[in-house]
C-alpha cells in the first residue's frame, strides 16, 4: 500500500517512536509558504537525521536527499531510491535487498554488513564509499573509484560499463560469478 507523506510529518512521527514506514511516498513540499524543494531537485528535509530501524520497504524514495542520514539496521527491502542523495548517509547493516539505486549518489557512503542483493544499481556512483557483498546485482555503468572493503565481482553480477575501485572500467557487458 502507498501511503503520502512529507519529511516533516516523518521526522516528527519517527520522533515520535514511530518505525514502520513501508510502503510510503515522499512528498514534495512546493507551495506559497512551503518552497523548500525545486520541481526538479531532490527533496529536502531529512538530510543528517537519525532514522536508525526505520522500515521502509517498498517506499518510493525517488530524489531523495538522504544525505549525511544514519540509517544504521534500516529496512529498505525494495525500495526505489532513483536519484537519491545519499552521500555520506550510514547505511550499516541495513536491507536493501532489491532495492533500486538507479542514477543514485552514494559517495562516502557506509554500507557495512549491508544486504546488497538483487540491488539495481544501473548508473549509481559509489565514490571513496565502504561497501559489503554485491551478489545478483545489476552495475551497469556504476562508479566505485576508491570504494573499499568491497565485492563487486561475485556471485552472478552484471558488470558493463563499470568503474571499478581502482579506476579501471570492466566494458562488459558480462555476468562475474566467484
Amino acid at each position: 500500500m502507498v501511503w503520502k507523506i512529507t519529511t516533516d510529518e516523518l521526522l516528527a512521527r519517527y520522533n515520535a517512536g514511530e518505525r514502520n514506514f513501508a510502503g510510503v511516498e515522499i512528498l514534495r513540499i512546493v507551495g506559497e509558504m512551503g518552497e523548500r524543494d525545486g520541481v526538479d531537485g531532490q527533496i529536502t528535509g531529512l538530510e543528517g537525521a537519525d532514522l536508525r530501524g526505520i522500515n521502509l520497504r517498498g517506499a518510493n524514495l525517488e530524489k531523495l536527499d538522504l544525505s549525511g542520514a544514519d540509517l544504521t539496521g534500516a529496512d529498505l527491502f525494495g525500495a526505489y531510491l532513483g536519484e537519491a542523495g545519499l552521500v555520506k548517509t550510514i547505511l550499516r547493516d541495513a536491507n536493501l535487498f532489491s532495492a533500486n539505486l538507479s542514477s543514485a549518489t552514494l559517495n562516502g557512503a557506509d554500507l557495512t554488513g549491508s544486504d546488497l542483493s538483487q540491488v539495481n544499481a544501473s548508473s549509481a556512483v559509489f565514490i571513496g564509499a565502504t561497501i559489503g557483498y554485491f551478489e545478483y546485482a545489476v552495475l551497469i555503468d556504476a562508479n566505485f573509484q576508491g570504494a573499499i572493503g568491497m565485492l563487486i565481482n561475485g556471485h552472478f553480477n552484471l558488470i558493463w560499463d563499470t568503474t571499478m575501485p581502482d579506476g579501471t572500467v570492466e566494458k562488459g557487458p558480462y555476468c562475474k560469478w566467484k
